[in-house]
């Protein structure tokens, strides 16, 4: 399901502060996007279906933690679920 709404702008925000420049955030079964104009951005939905994908591929329980690791490990640019969710897009 996808919120475009004052949440969804709070959940972006938040995110924003720890990788700036996200419109998109994807909390199982949610995808955030802020401002709702990227709605209309189908390679961004593609990479925050990707991530949807992921959720249930881990599981709520496992998801996290390994994005988690996966993002200090390696940083946002490389952590290997970042960079499958870019494939997704149809882009790099």
């Amino acid at each position: 399901m996808i919120v475009t709404n004052a949440i969804a702008k709070q959940v972006v925000r938040f995110f924003s502060y720890i990788v700036p420049g996200r419109v998109a955030v994807t909390i199982w079964p949610f995808v955030f996007i802020y401002p709702p104009g990227h709605i209309k951005n189908e390679r961004l939905i593609r990479h925050e279906r990707k991530h949807l994908e992921q959720w249930r591929r881990f599981g709520i329980v496992g998801f996290v933690p390994i994005y988690t690791y996966q993002f200090v490990r390696y940083g946002y640019d490389n952590a290997p679920l970042e960079v499958e969710a870019r494939k997704a897009e149809g882009g790099r």
